[in-house]
């Protein structure tokens, strides 16, 4: 039996003045923004100042700030075209993009967390490669990070990036988060058809999505970087190593519950994998030796001795839980 999986997002309501359909090489920058007032200027520069022969349109989603967020989004791109800035409730990251997504008019996502920089001609390669190999359905490109202060080098890369293609990505988006926002483009019509991000898991947005995502087709990765992120930003919740770690692993569990047709092969290594995972984190953050029962968890998930793959990759995030 095949599930269903998450039901699809809506697409944009119509707006006057809208073309329709959109250009088809029209990039949507998506920008989930929560109290990040401090950092957003160069944010916005650096989008601003993206390269390329390309229609695009900005949509900021405030998730209900509590600082001058919203005031600065305002301020800096009072005079840009196609702007939609959508205020919400506070309810996460994975709903801010969410929304992002349904608004999007475009036919390629751009996504940008509201602390990073872009390379100028960050979207303009993405949009490339994906334009030219119609089957891939995500591109990404690596990142650096600088510290607060600091101005980096945010110039073209001096020739073309090379490309690799990966034709199965699900078992490597499963392994680890393969990019971060601001890395990546894909589809606008596949992140509406997968579902976006799973909103059940309120942060980490993107490796929930990627691997929504890694269903429908390849991947392709620039060997280059295209995003630059701060050291030290405000609010910046994957420093809590702990924290993050609990969350993706909640992120492949609801995926395992959400698609039990999967592979029984990618069933059996996100077990392991997870186990694994929680005894590295037991034994370092715990003191758990080889007697104890993280240790055994790890044993059965190595051995695939497990009967419930949900209920075992359950167990591994209660690892987290102090």
């Amino acid at each position: 039996m095949t599930s269903p999986g998450p039901a699809p997002l809506p697409g944009p309501h119509p707006v006057p003045g809208t073309p329709d359909p959109a250009p088809e090489n029209g990039v949507s920058f998506v920008v989930p923004v929560y109290n990040k007032a401090r950092v957003l200027p160069p944010v916005l520069d650096a989008m601003a100042a993206q390269q390329g022969d390309f229609p695009r349109e900005f949509i900021f989603v405030d998730d209900g700030s509590t600082d001058d967020s919203l005031d600065v989004v305002r301020a800096g791109t009072a005079g840009w075209n196609n702007v939609q800035i959508i205020c919400q409730e506070n309810a996460g990251s994975a709903a801010a993009t969410n929304t992002g997504i349904s608004a999007a008019r475009m036919p390629f996502l751009k996504f940008v967390d509201a602390d990073d920089l872009l390379t100028r001609d960050a979207t303009v390669n993405l949009l490339t490669a994906l334009r030219d190999a119609p089957v891939a359905i995500v591109a990404y490109g690596d990142r650096a990070f600088f510290p607060p202060g600091a101005e980096p080098d945010l110039s073209p890369a001096p020739a073309s990036p090379a490309i690799t293609v990966t034709a199965a990505p699900l078992a490597p988006a499963i392994r680890n988060s393969l990019f971060n926002p601001t890395q990546f483009m894909t589809r606008t019509e596949i992140a509406r058809a997968c579902g976006g991000c799973d909103e059940r898991v309120v942060f980490s947005q993107e490796y929930s999505l990627t691997m929504r995502l890694a269903r429908h087709g390849s991947f392709l990765h620039l060997d280059q970087t295209l995003a630059y992120l701060l050291d030290d930003s405000v609010n910046r919740l994957s420093n809590n190593q702990g924290r993050q770690l609990q969350r993706v692993t909640k992120a492949v569990r609801l995926f395992v519950a959400d698609y039990p047709d999967l592979d029984p092969a990618l069933i059996r290594f996100a077990c392991r994998r997870n186990a694994a995972r929680a005894w590295r984190y037991a034994r370092r953050e715990r003191g758990a030796g080889l007697t104890s029962a993280w240790y055994r968890h790890y044993l059965r998930g190595s051995l695939g001795l497990w009967r419930d793959p949900v209920r075992f990759i359950r167990t591994c995030e209660a690892v987290y839980d102090h």
